[in-house]
Order: structure tokens, then C-alpha cells, then sequence
């Protein structure tokens, strides 16, 4: 099974290899990673600076502008066209909204079919976002579809937390979306799913909140009882590699 893999903000790809390196050994038999970069350079996350080399990227940011997330949306879309095709999806905090996202919007756009992957993994999730008001960015979901207008119903306003530097511009509106507002419009997440979260994490709720707007009789969990992060220890290790390689069967057998 091939599975496309985004980073959280402020890393890299080289840096969520090395973090899912043990996982990958032990689901080798069953699934290929490939690892793609953040679309805008950043600074580094501080606890990350010391020990990772850069350059370091995300995926979008606040701070940049509300145009970042539509343009990462689009050329999300545009990279799995000309690299995939993939089975999977994984992603790691921010790609997981970021793939969250785009999942959402394509079962929107094609409520009957196809999916966009058979399956897909959230490790300490961050909840997708939308941009429901924008500055100087009058024309900003001219080009993709599901239009704002149709999605916005199915958030409410989010203050955050944000990354330090990455603040909302003072004239835009980010908003978050609502599990029972996505369950209610037909949305929720359709294809198997598999949720790795820490109960220490700072996001917590956020991953829970990505693992509510999926189909709870295809999805499994794993709480690795730890932070923001990819666990090392050897037993967490096994357990984690053990939810996926469910994940991957309940995919492979799904109709």
C-alpha cells in the first residue's frame, strides 16, 4: 500500500521519515511511505532547531495570509495527480488537517465516488481549518471547489492556539470545523481511518475532533498516553505499527 506523508509545521519530510523510521520497519511488508515537503519556508519549531537540520517548511500559516491554506488545498490536489497515484495518506499534526481537509472537500465534490485514498492515518491530528474572512484576498477560493460559501455552516470561529509568529492577520476569520455539523451535512470522513494521539498533548482535543468526523464503525485508535510527538519506546512502537497494520487490513478488504 503506498502511502503519501506530509510533516507538521515548522519540520520537514527528513524529520517525520526519522520519526516514523521503527513504524515503518515493522509495516514494511505492508505499506510504502513517500515523503513530501511543507509548501512555505518557515522558521523552525524551537524544540526541533537544536537537533534537526533545515531547511524547515508548512503547509500554510495564518500569518502569511488566508490565501496560504486555499493554495495548499489546490496544490495538494496537484501533487497527488502528478505523483500518485496513492493508496494512503499519512499525516502528522498540521498535515493531518491538511489532508483532513482535502478528503472533506472531495467527498463534497463527489459525494457519490471515488474516494481520494482507501485509508487514512492521523498522528496527533490538528483539526482542519477555513478561511471565512479575508483581507486583501477578495478572490480567494476562485479556483477551487467546494467554494467557502458552502463550507463555512460547518465551522465556528477559532482563536487559536497558534504557532508563535503565525498569528491570524488582524482583517481575516479562521474558523474550525464542527464534527456534528460535518456528520449532519454527509461529510463525515467515509474510508477506514486509523488515530494515533497522546493524552498529554497540548492538541489533544483536536485530534479527537479529526477522529469524530470519521465513520466511527471504520476507524481505530491508539493512545500512546504521551505528547505532541512519535513515540520511541519500543512497546509503543509495536502498538502503534499494530493499529495501522489493522487500518491497512480493514482498507484492503473494505468494498
Amino acid at each position: 500500500m503506498k502511502f503519501l506523508c506530509l510533516h507538521g509545521a515548522g519540520t520537514n519530510s527528513e524529520i517525520l521519515e526519522i520519526q516514523l523510521g521503527p513504524v515503518r520497519d515493522a509495516l514494511k511488508a505492508k505499506a510504502d511511505f513517500e515523503f513530501f515537503e511543507g509548501f512555505l519556508e518557515v522558521a523552525p519549531l524551537e524544540e526541533l532547531k537544536d537537533f534537526f537540520k533545515g531547511p524547515y517548511f508548512t503547509w500554510y500559516s495564518p500569518g502569511m495570509g488566508g490565501k496560504t491554506l486555499t493554495e495548499a488545498k489546490a496544490e495538494l490536489l496537484e501533487l497527488i495527480e502528478t505523483e500518485g497515484p496513492f493508496d494512503a495518506c499519512l499525516g502528522f499534526s498540521q498535515g493531518a488537517a491538511l489532508l483532513a481537509a482535502v478528503i472533506i472537500d472531495h467527498q463534497k465534490n463527489h459525494q457519490f465516488g471515488p474516494n481520494l485514498f482507501r485509508l487514512a492515518i492521523f498522528v496527533c491530528a490538528v483539526a482542519p481549518l477555513l478561511v471565512t474572512k479575508t483581507g486583501g484576498d477578495a478572490d480567494l477560493d476562485t479556483n477551487y471547489s467546494p467554494s467557502i460559501e458552502s463550507m463555512a455552516p460547518l465551522t465556528e470561529p477559532w482563536g487559536g492556539p497558534y504557532i508563535k509568529g503565525h498569528e491570524p492577520r488582524p482583517d481575516e476569520q479562521w474558523n474550525i470545523f464542527i464534527p456534528e455539523k460535518i456528520r449532519e451535512a454527509g461529510l463525515t470522513i467515509r474510508i477506514p481511518t486509523a488515530h494515533i494521539y497522546g493524552s498529554k498533548d497540548r492538541d489533544i482535543l483536536e485530534s479527537l475532533r479529526v477522529r469524530d468526523m470519521c465513520d466511527p464503525r471504520r476507524r481505530v485508535e491508539f493512545d500512546h498516553g504521551r505528547g505532541h510527538e512519535v513515540p520511541r519506546e519500543p512497546k509503543l512502537i509495536a502498538q502503534m505499527a499494530a493499529t495501522m497494520d489493522r487500518a491497512i487490513n480493514s482498507a484492503m478488504t473494505a468494498v
